[in-house]
């Protein structure tokens, strides 16, 4: 195993961690704003069409 040689490595590390964890938390929010927006419309639209029973 290599030993990191000065902090910079280590903290350049951090930092894409940092922006990883950011980018994962932009998915998410979008995912789930995703599925709102699809029950509202099949609330809005789907469902007074009958579109499930016909």
């Amino acid at each position: 195993m290599q030993r990191v040689l000065n902090d910079n490595a280590l903290l350049r590390d951090v930092e894409r961690l940092e922006d990883a964890n950011t980018l994962i938390k932009a998915v998410g929010v979008g995912s789930l704003y995703s599925i709102g927006i699809a029950c509202v419309w099949f609330l809005c639209v789907a469902a007074p069409a009958g579109a499930l029973w016909k």
